[in-house]
Order: C-alpha cells, then structure tokens, then sequence
C-alpha cells in the first residue's frame, strides 16, 4: 500500500494520470481547472498577487486577469483532455528546466498554452514523465513571476514535484509498465 494515490484522468486511457490526496474531492488536475473557472477563488489570487500582475504582465484590472484566466484554462483543458491533442502530451509538456532535459527517466515538466494570443499564459501544469507521452500530473499553479522560488504557491507546487518523483523512483518506478504494476493495474 504506497502513501500517493494516482487516479486515471481519461477512463480507458493510461497516458494521463494525476496525484490524488485520500482526503482531497478532487485529483490534482481537476481541481487546478476547478479553481481557474472559479471566480471567487481568482478575485482572492489575483488582489494577493496585484503587484506581480502588474509589474509582470502589466495588467491594471482584476477583471481582465480573471476573464483572460477563465479563456486560457479552456483552451488549455482541451489541450489536454481532448483528442487528438491527448495521443501527443509531449507536444504540450516541455522539461521544467535543463536537468530535466537531459535526464529521460522520470523528468519533470510542465504545460501551458504555447499559443496564447494577448499575453504569455500564465497557468502551468506540472507533471512527471514517465515515458513517451505518458505523464502523472502533480499540481500546477498561476505563475506570475519568473522562479518557482520567487512565491510561496509555486514553490509548493515544485515541492510536490519533486516529492512525487522521489516518491515513484524509491517505488522502483521508470517507465508506464513499473508505474501500473506500482498502481496494482499492471
């Protein structure tokens, strides 16, 4: 019995799976959309992080930061979710920084909207590779500076990143076979 639950995201797909906490409603990908289409819970985000918003995508109004949020997280819902974009993850996931890049095995990455038109997106999702096109979703998070470090929520985020990956390399995890067998699906 492991102590970090993974839950399929798409049923009858194995390519997409997300940390699920026991005592959490949702997995870890479907509360980051649940949040992004919450407004209440965007209006919070944003007055606590103004001056990030401002200074780093010059965006005076809550308003628009909200509504450019609520456009971004469903384009990049579908991204992720629907064919054919979920047979190619690896088109959308990129190495979170250059350690990632050279190491195949259980790298971590990160996804966002790589078109987006008015501004850079800045809604990441975190995620652990375990082979091509094969990902555990860890978390993600509204990234308005730089470094992960640079704010507490992202930083969390990081964290959950990497204790993931410490977590599926100490079970003998190295690819989608060694992950099922680990999720008592092999």
């Amino acid at each position: 019995m492991s102590l970090m639950k993974f839950v399929r995201v798409i049923e009858g797909y194995g390519h997409l799976w997300a940390v699920k906490e026991p005592d959490k409603e949702y997995d870890e990908l479907t509360s980051l959309f649940e949040n992004w289409n919450n407004a209440d819970y965007l209006l919070d985000f944003f007055q606590d992080n103004i001056e990030d918003l401002r200074n780093n995508f010059h965006i005076e109004k809550i308003s628009e930061a909200i509504q450019d949020t609520f456009e971004d997280a469903d384009e990049l819902e579908e991204l992720i979710l629907e064919f054919p974009y979920t047979e190619n993850l690896d088109g959308l996931f990129v190495p979170l920084d250059i350690t990632d890049a050279t190491y195949v095995e259980l790298a971590r990455g990160k996804a966002r909207n790589w078109n987006r038109h008015k501004h850079a997106s800045w809604l990441r999702i975190y995620a652990i590779r375990l082979e091509t096109n094969v990902y555990v979703v860890t978390g993600g998070a509204i990234k308005l500076t730089h470094l992960m470090q640079d704010k507490e929520h992202t930083s969390v985020e990081l964290d959950k990143l990497n204790k993931c990956k410490a977590f599926l390399k100490a079970n003998g995890v190295f690819d989608k076979d060694s992950f099922m067998d680990l999720n008592d699906e092999g």
